[in-house]
């Protein structure tokens, strides 16, 4: 009885998960790009690229509905109410016509001047108390007029225009009693926001904010070390673990005996607690770390929304790096949760598979490069998304999608075979993380592996990183088996019975040795004489080892070996080189590369 059959399953049931996750992940791609496949549907043809020479798109805030365009008019931050103005196809050559943005600046500008001191002098400061909004008609058209007690002429504020009507599908003169009890409402409140009473309050508001931010900081500082020190202690008790398990006898394909099957079950079960109580340590650190940048945006946002003079500045300035933010948040999140569901279907499926170090290894890779690639989905995805909430990309994911096919066609040629490389490793198991291998001229360790490079630690130490594009030939010395093609020279005169006895001998020793024998699988596939030659007789004998113990071994029984020789008098071969002095003469020998008088 095995170990495999302690945990087999039918293999319907594996390909079906597998065939459930692949599923889920077009799903999911589906639904992404659901927008613009309805889009597609509806217009019934691709997006086109390019605009006609005579037609600009709206800036950002206009909105364009056929003929008119419109756009909000703010006061210290605020969305007022909309304002329209015949449509501007082409904003570099406008003739005659305003664009609606050019308009809504020029009543902002007054409305600022009538709330800002610095626009008026000292006796024509408004009284909030008894600030008004009038209504005159002047060709026809409703202006709104601003006045005071104080005020010794109205200010003009802004003419409601036909435009406006139509837009609002309502008359003039209602429109502009709409806007009169906004404008009241919203400048009276401006006003007493900028009285010595209220800047006092700005001050103490913001000051509380402060300090309410700094506490904060504190405490989730001090509990992120907190987390930061369990982590730690995780990590090294779950790498005491990692060497428990990865020990030289499940280097083996072979499946293991029930004893044996059943303690390493248990190790990898507290293993995999570890591994999944590290993850919960480090999501809640990762947790902690953005509940502080957020504590400070929002501390600073409401800093400066205190004051309606930096009102317009926080929203502006502000608001983009907290949507950036969670953003970034919520595609880290995502990842990051995403990883516990590759975890949790990763153990599910090392509970179906063959407990040896070959089957850990490759299950390790494959779990690597999923998680690096869906990285990469999530992270494209979500910038995407931020780039067009900023309106720094086109709204159709279909025309972002051609531009950047056509990118990758001339400029990302070289990516596009190393993910193509990549995915051809994995499917093929060619190499696995901790494998060694040789390709060209480097050889290493591998100790990362995903779609787009191969990172290889070298036997000097350095980590040397290749793109999987240029990997055409691979040598692996380290799957399944090993061997260690050994040869030995000893001298031509010596007795080659007795040399290949005490050589048989020798490995005989190693293989039967406990502390090695785990390590030998097979020492009778090659023995015997290799060559002769003027520097002695080569004796050659292939070792087949475990994974990665061919040098061990050979080291080893070169150690034994120069025991053995000297006790049995059998020396190693010596080069022989003839002089012959001036051409002439009998031929002297010279062993050792020492000269003899």
């Amino acid at each position: 009885m095995t170990i495999a059959r302690i945990f087999k399953r039918q293999g319907w049931k594996r390909s079906n998960r597998l065939r459930q996750f692949v599923m889920y992940g077009i799903m999911i791609l589906i639904v992404l790009m659901s927008p613009a496949i309805d889009k597609s549907i509806v217009l019934g043809q691709l997006p086109s690229l390019t605009t006609p020479s005579n037609t600009q798109p709206p800036p950002v805030g206009v909105e364009r509905r056929g003929t008119l365009e419109s756009t909000w008019v703010h006061l210290d931050g605020k969305e007022l109410f909309r304002i329209a103005s015949p449509a501007v196809l082409n904003r570099s050559e406008p003739n005659n016509q305003i664009p609606v943005e050019v308009r809504a600046k020029q009543i902002e500008a007054n409305l600022a001047l009538v709330v800002a001191s610095g626009g008026l002098s000292d006796e024509d400061i408004l009284d909030p108390k008894t600030l008004q909004v009038l209504i005159e008609t002047v060709n026809e058209q409703p202006v709104l007029f601003v006045k005071d007690e104080t005020l010794a002429e109205a200010k003009v504020l802004l003419t409601v225009t036909d435009t406006d009507a139509q837009y609002a599908l309502v008359s003039k003169d209602r429109l502009a009693a709409k806007w009169k009890k906004i404008l009241e409402q919203e400048l009276r409140q401006a006003l007493e926001l900028r009285q010595p009473e209220a800047l006092r309050r700005q001050i103490s508001t913001v000051v509380k904010a402060l300090v309410t931010t700094a506490i904060l900081t504190l405490i989730l500082g001090i509990t992120w070390a907190f987390f930061g020190r369990s982590k730690q202690q995780l990590e090294q008790r779950q790498a005491a673990e990692s060497a428990l398990i990865h020990t030289p006898e499940l280097a083996t394909v072979e499946p293991l005996d029930v004893e044996s099957g059943l303690q390493l079950f248990e190790r990898l079960h507290y293993h995999f607690g570890l591994q999944e109580r590290s993850q919960i340590v480090r999501f809640v650190r990762w947790l902690l770390f953005w509940a502080i940048a957020f504590v400070w945006m929002i501390g600073i946002a409401y800093s400066l929304n205190a004051f309606p003079q930096t009102r317009h500045f926080a929203q502006k300035v502000v608001v983009i790096p907290i949507v950036i933010l969670i953003a970034w948040f919520l595609m880290g999140l995502i990842n990051r949760l995403t990883d516990f569901g590759i975890d949790r279907f990763i153990w599910r499926w090392e509970q179906e598979q063959l407990l040896t170090g070959a089957n850990l290894q490759r299950i390790a890779t494959i779990a690597n490069a999923l998680k690096g690639l869906k990285k990469v989905l999530i992270y494209t995805l979500g910038i995407f998304w931020v780039l067009q909430w900023l309106d720094l990309v086109p709204v159709s994911i279909l025309a972002l999608g051609a531009l950047f096919a056509l990118t990758v066609s001339f400029v990302a040629q070289s990516l596009l075979k190393d993910l193509v490389n990549g995915f051809l490793i994995l499917l093929e198991d060619q190499f696995r993380i901790g494998d060694y291998i040789r390709v060209g001229e480097v050889s290493g360790k591998v100790e990362n592996l995903n779609l787009r490079v191969t990172q290889i630690r070298s036997d000097a130490g350095n980590l040397i990183t290749l793109p999987n594009s240029l990997i055409a030939q691979v040598e692996n010395m380290s799957r399944i088996w090993a061997r260690a093609d050994f040869r030995i020279e000893v001298a031509y005169n010596t007795n080659v019975d007795r040399a290949l006895a005490v050589v048989r001998e020798t490995v005989d020793q190693l293989a039967q040795d406990p502390q090695w024998q785990s390590m030998i699988l097979d020492t009778h596939e090659l023995f015997g004489v290799d060559q002769i030659s003027h520097t002695g007789i080569t004796i050659r004998i292939w070792i087949k080892t475990a994974p990665l113990k061919q040098w061990r071994v050979a080291q080893e029984l070169r150690r034994r070996l120069k025991i053995a020789f000297d006790r049995h008098n059998i020396q190693i071969g010596i080069p022989v080189q003839v002089i012959l002095e001036n051409g002439f003469g009998k031929p002297s020998t010279i062993e050792d590369s020492r000269a003899i008088d």
